[in-house]
């Protein structure tokens, strides 16, 4: 099958046995879907998301064997065919069709991101609800080169996201260089993609535009479009895209509402860390 969408990936995934599971029956989005996750072998459609009319998948990308599988590979081959990638790399483009797949429904403030996205919650201790493999695309202030990178986001309130740059990440130049300025970082936040793209997102050297790594796996571009309410491009096929911007001097702590002292622990030793805040538009 030609993957070139979270959807078409999915239905690859159903022709194979082990590979999908449908979730039917309801499950809480707090604590209880993530514990599902965590005993399931397969990728798990949730169909049915309490409090949410809104679906979730899990599980895409957590076994080398379905990873290859959706690259057309095998698990020997998937590291060689990021290499290859890499020596053939192919820019995105703008989309060229009347209109992105990832617009067909606009969203516009004022609106409450709690009660939109079904984001997870995994434990107790949890500083909220997190987005876990949203990919947020930025431009460099200056130069305008681009990058993709994925970040732990908590939802903080009804428009409010703060957001995990581990130093060093080329995002995290881009908004010390907008701060520095005084401005804002335009994002997008790219929810629901191929999953090449997010392999590609976590390979290649510093200052390449990973979507490009993408595009040599998949031998055709990603299509970007402009955003709607910011100065930023966004993945156009992706299910998906939250617009806003990193906020020049502002800080947060993750559990800033929940004052659990933690983030997103995998024990209680994992303490919550002051992030950059975003504010969102859609």
């Amino acid at each position: 099958m030609d993957i070139i969408d979270l959807r078409t990936a999915l239905s690859f995934l159903a022709t194979i046995p082990g590979q999908l599971v449908r979730a039917r029956e309801p499950v809480d989005p707090y604590c209880e879907l993530a514990a599902v996750c965590r005993r399931a072998s397969a990728a798990v459609l949730f169909e049915c998301v309490k409090g949410f009319s809104m679906p979730v998948v899990a599980g895409v990308l957590a076994s080398r064997r379905r990873t290859a599988l959706l690259m057309n590979s095998s698990v020997e081959r998937v590291a060689f065919d990021l290499i290859e990638a890499l020596g053939r790399a192919c820019a995105p483009v703008a989309f060229s069709g009347a209109q992105a797949p990832c617009q067909e429904v606009v969203i516009r403030p004022p609106f409450d991101l709690r009660r939109l996205l079904p984001a997870p919650t995994h434990t107790p201790l949890d500083a909220g609800p997190f987005l876990t493999l949203g990919l947020v695309r930025a431009e460099d202030p200056e130069t305008g080169a681009a990058d993709v990178t994925i970040h732990r986001l908590c939802l903080q309130g009804p428009d409010r996201l703060s957001i995990y740059i581990v130093p060093g990440r080329d995002i995290g130049r881009f908004h010390a260089k907008a701060e520095g300025m005084g401005r804002a970082l335009p994002v997008s936040i790219n929810l629901g993609l191929d999953p090449a793209i997010h392999l590609a997102s976590c390979f290649g050297p510093p200052g390449l535009d990973e979507l490009s790594i993408a595009g040599g796996l998949r031998r055709r571009p990603v299509e970007l479009v402009g955003c709607v309410s910011v100065a930023a491009q966004a993945i156009a096929r992706a299910e998906i895209v939250l617009e806003g911007e990193i906020l020049p001097g502002e800080r947060t702590s993750e559990d800033a509402l929940s004052g659990t002292g933690c983030s997103m622990p995998s024990s209680p030793a994992i303490w919550a860390r002051r992030s950059p805040v975003c504010r969102w538009s859609a």
